[in-house]
């Protein structure tokens, strides 16, 4: 296989396996409270960004990479994790093989996928520009020539996408065929705004126990403020609403796609209009949507934020577009 088969780990490495996902788990959802602090203060817990093999992070020198796929033939698919998340968010449920997005796309496919894991409470400005200069070497050091890359990436994964094609002077971009954007908040995301204007309100208010609970809430992390109007360029003071850029110019040739989750059956239900998947509303006719072909946005009625990430009907309508020419 062109990706190192994790179905040949022995059964008796489950237990192991599931310990490490749970502490990387834990360390991501710290980062993605804490993580500016952590790296301000060079913490140990603090995320470095990386692709990750088997829970250890991927060397990018040519014979690291041939060693970890051996018959790729430089169609690569990257997936980028969301808020407090890591890669195994792409996990599919119940499956003791680890089967993912990723996975499946190589086995059906051909793709080899590599999955990112970052300290999703810095800047989105900052990881978007890491991630660009992390392409760089991968391009740089892969064993056989790159022909394609596709892009993925769920909730705050698809911000930093976006911010690395803004700090793109590198070659990588000139590969770059797709963008898929899975429950992304291009327009901002509505809990972060709700946290913003509650802090807000308590600092104002003449008690003391009150601008203390505000002092803490206004502790999240400047990943999770980034989120409030879905900055990828460094945000101002303020963080004022920023429109986000023609999808379409970034290069001549690169395909945008977004897939949005409801928390009804019905997407017209008013809990699907007013809540979306539960973290991200459903795009309308403004905004990143407003420049896409409609047949580059489908919504999945019943499947909520996290579930975008691993869900099979979801893998289907991945698949169905990577594979389009």
């Amino acid at each position: 296989m062109g990706v190192e088969d994790k179905t040949a780990e022995p059964a008796t490495n489950g237990g192991a396996n599931l310990v490490a996902q749970w502490a990387a788990s834990g360390v991501s959802i710290l980062n993605g409270v804490f993580g500016d602090y952590l790296h301000k203060h060079q913490n140990g817990l603090a995320i470095d960004m990386a692709f990750m093999l088997r829970d250890k992070p991927l060397v990018l020198n040519k014979e690291a990479l041939r060693a970890a796929f051996p018959e790729t033939d430089g169609r690569l698919c990257l997936f980028l994790h969301g808020l407090c998340c890591s890669e195994h968010i792409w996990n599919l449920p119940g499956d003791g093989a680890e089967t993912s997005y990723g996975t499946l796309l190589h086995t059906e496919l051909g793709y080899t996928p590599l999955f990112l894991r970052y300290n999703s409470g810095t800047p989105i400005a900052e990881n978007g520009a890491q991630f660009a200069k992390l392409l760089d070497g991968l391009v740089a050091a892969f064993p056989v020539p790159i022909t394609e890359i596709v892009l993925v990436g769920h909730s705050m994964g698809g911000l930093v996408i976006r911010s690395a094609c803004t700090h793109a002077p590198g070659a990588w971009l000139d590969h770059v065929s797709k963008a898929i954007y899975l429950g992304t908040p291009h327009e901002g995301a509505d809990l972060e705004k709700f946290a913003h204007a509650t802090a807000g309100i308590l600092a104002a208010v003449p008690n003391q126990v009150t601008r203390l609970i505000g002092d803490v809430l206004n502790l999240r992390s400047e990943g999770i403020k980034d989120l409030r109007h879905g900055h990828v360029a460094p945000a101002p003071e303020e963080r004022a609403p920023v429109p986000p850029p023609d999808p379409i110019a970034v290069n001549d040739k690169m395909r945008h796609y977004l897939i949005a989750g409801t928390l009804n059956e019905d997407p017209q239900h008013i809990v699907s209009q007013l809540f979306g998947d539960g973290l991200v509303r459903v795009p309308g006719g403004t905004g990143h949507a407003a420049s896409l072909p409609g047949d580059h946005i489908k919504v999945f009625p019943g499947v909520h934020h996290v579930a975008l990430a691993h869900d099979p009907n979801v893998y289907v309508q991945i698949k169905a577009w990577i594979g389009s020419k």
